[in-house]
């Protein structure tokens, strides 16, 4: 039935499609009912032939678009000592680098929240006024990120789609 290079979508328990979306290509085929996966995040694992469905090229594409992008590398928190980096920095008031060290600190925290829900959910079943947190962040990232990147130059620019 199943053969080597085949696109599936994997399935829930009640035979639909998991949300989000997870696709897989099978690697190899184990026995009459079961085979090893190949996942986009390049594991594998063994799955019973039932818990997964045949799909076409074009949908294997679309979904594993769909997974890419909601893997999309987050931006991390800053690790800072704030005395030291201030220490070094002393144009800059402390007061104002642990402002925009605190801001960067909550703006990483929504967009972690925001590719959470993405996961859980689905990116169509996010509210509007989380979506609107989400966005705030993302200019917010970029503000705090260029604060600190004039300082300290191995400090990186996170490249975020606007």
């Amino acid at each position: 039935m199943y053969k080597k290079g085949d696109k599936v979508i994997i399935l829930d328990y009640n035979n639909k499609p998991l949300i989000p979306q997870v696709v897989a290509e099978i690697e190899d085929v184990c026995g009459p009912d079961r085979v090893r996966l190949h996942l986009p995040d390049n594991a594998c694992c063994l799955e019973f032939t039932d818990r997964f469905e045949k799909i076409d090229e074009k949908t294997y594409d679309e979904y594993l678009h769909a997974v890419r992008t909601r893997e999309k590398e987050l931006p991390v928190d800053l690790q800072l000592d704030i005395r030291k980096f201030a220490t070094k920095h002393p144009r800059r008031r402390k007061d104002e680098i642990l402002h925009m060290f605190n801001q960067d600190k909550r703006y990483v925290s929504t967009i972690n929240a925001y590719m959470g829900r993405v996961r859980m959910y689905g990116k169509e079943n996010i509210n509007e006024r989380f979506l609107y947190e989400y966005k705030e962040a993302l200019y917010g990232i970029i503000k705090t990120r260029t604060f600190f990147h004039e300082l300290d130059n191995d400090i990186p620019i996170p490249d975020v789609d606007l």
